[in-house]
């Protein structure tokens, strides 16, 4: 089951800063995440306002699947994202996948650069980018925009290629909106996301890895 939600907890290497304002009215977004159709756990995002120039997003997953009433794999992970200023001054995630304790950090050291310091399947990834680049954690649409990514899970590297797919009607919040969907591809990972045309609000999430996996929205705000 290794990687199949590593996937999930994307930093995206771009601008720090460039979107966040988009989602000033961002809330949380909520998903219930289901396997061969059967609920096995939920993804949530919740923002937290802590004053003016300073909010927090925290990112909870959770994950456990059964064979005849029997655990048989589980994933939990917790990050947090602490924006000031709009900009991203870190990140800290703590994963549990499988047997394996994983972990990111990331710290602004000074304007512009920033140090990583990650764990995956005992591996660790350590080093400091003095370039631009963006946290994406699925909710922020700036996933799509460039093809190099950090894992949130690891802070390890891979490089993606995104393809536009359709454009599809649907019910969101009880309204109908057209949502744009995208595949990502790159190493260990091919995953199709879909945001809102409107205003760029994540709303769906679909891949195949050792089942079918669905991400259906319960919450939106």
């Amino acid at each position: 089951m290794r990687y199949i939600f590593a996937l999930i907890l994307f930093l995206f290497a771009e601008k720090t800063y460039a979107h966040v304002e988009h989602y000033k009215n961002f809330k949380l977004v909520e998903f219930d995440i289901y396997r061969n159709n059967e609920l096995v756990g939920h993804h949530k995002v919740k923002v937290n306002i802590k004053d003016k120039s300073t909010k927090e997003v925290i990112t909870d997953i959770a994950i456990n699947i059964k064979l005849l009433g029997i655990n048989i794999y589980s994933y939990k992970s917790d990050g947090i994202e602490i924006y000031k200023n709009n900009e991203l001054i870190e990140f800290k995630s703590k994963t549990k996948d499988g047997s394996y304790n994983d972990f990111c950090n990331i710290k602004q050291q000074s304007k512009g650069k920033y140090s990583f310091n990650g764990l995956t399947e005992d591996k660790k990834y350590i080093f400091d980018l003095d370039k631009s680049f963006y946290l994406g954690t699925w909710w922020n649409h700036d996933s799509l925009l460039n093809n190099n990514f950090i894992l949130g899970q690891s802070c390890r590297n891979t490089q993606t290629k995104i393809t536009f797919l359709k454009k599809e009607k649907l019910k969101i919040s009880d309204k109908e909106q057209v949502v744009q969907f995208f595949n990502i591809t790159g190493d260990n990972l091919n995953v199709n996301v879909g945001y809102t045309e409107n205003d760029l609000r994540w709303v769906a999430m679909d891949f195949s890895l050792k089942g079918e996996w669905n991400y259906k929205l319960k919450a939106l705000d």
